[in-house]
């Protein structure tokens, strides 16, 4: 990502955490060729730190081998408000190959995949995150990446074996998902993510979605909603109030019809094709452990 486009999303994010009432009005399907024409479109991602050097990771890497983690060096300052919640899970922080959020688990016990954005890492990447208060983990491989903007953005990374004894299906903070929903119009989500300065270290949100429909591709399906996210918050789940998957955070969008903004992402449906795996499933109660 650019800075401009850093700057751009952290310019806009403020307008859209004190006004939430975007589009309201809008229907989903419309008809439109493109529901976000005229807009500004920012992914989410941010930059690794570069504290996580690499030397860094060639540990991580090794440690992983046996199912371990490394510390985080003395002195570096991070965001541990949502660590609480640990292991490799929905709503933990990816820290490379790009700063973005890990969203649901997929497939069974065993054999756990666990997904981020399409547009936070490549087929064949490694992915570190942040697994706990001044842990790291590089907790697998890159199997499928689809970056085709809003509504058809999703990444599934493949867990290592050595790894799969720290996967916890349960999203942080709110618990769930325990099905796969779908997001319409009116509906309220609520997601956690690592975005710079109003998401960091994890801080849950809510929003009320303004539009469901086919995104900026053929063969995508969006859905988009009114809060708050900033760059590091992509890739984040998002699961409807009643503990049902919604999909992933990908975008920020400003101006067009939407205004100020609201924040896309891809439905929960098109992300179970693309990662052609079950989705796994949680109580529909917090679990930090």
């Amino acid at each position: 990502m650019t800075l401009r486009r850093t700057l751009l999303a952290l310019a806009t994010v403020g307008a859209l955490a004190i006004t939430a009432t975007a589009a309201q009005g809008s229907t989903a399907g419309d008809g439109s060729a493109d529901p976000f024409a005229g807009a500004t479109i920012t992914e989410l991602s941010k930059p690794t730190p570069s504290w996580y050097t690499d030397a860094l990771h060639a540990k991580a890497v090794a440690a992983a081998k046996n199912g371990a983690g490394v510390a985080i060096p003395d002195g570096v300052d991070y965001p541990t408000s949502g660590l609480a919640f640990t292991g490799i899970r929905p709503g933990a922080w990816m820290l490379f190959p790009a700063g973005c959020t890990l969203n649901f688990v997929f497939g069974s016990q065993g054999s756990y995949h666990i997904g981020t954005a399409g547009h936070c890492t490549e087929v064949g990447e490694e992915v570190t995150i942040v697994a706990a208060p001044g842990v790291l983990m590089n907790i697998g491989k890159t199997v499928k990446s689809v970056d085709g903007d809003i509504g058809n953005d999703f990444a599934l990374i493949q867990i290592y074996s050595s790894m799969q004894q720290h996967v916890r299906p349960s999203m942080a903070y709110f618990g769930g998902p325990t099905g796969a929903g779908s997001p319409q119009l009116g509906d309220v989500v609520e997601h956690a993510g690592h975005g710079v300065v109003i998401g960091t270290g994890g801080t849950p949100r809510a929003g009320v979605v303004v539009y469901r429909g086919e995104g900026d591709s053929s063969g995508s399906d969006a859905f988009a909603w009114d809060g708050a996210a900033s760059p590091g918050d992509s890739g984040s789940p998002v699961r409807l109030a009643d503990g049902n998957a919604a999909g992933d955070l990908t975008h920020l969008v400003v101006g067009g019809k939407y205004v100020p903004g609201v924040i896309a992402g891809t439905s929960i449906a098109r992300m179970l094709r693309i990662a052609g795996k079950p989705l796994a499933t949680a109580a529909n109660l917090p679990d930090p452990l």
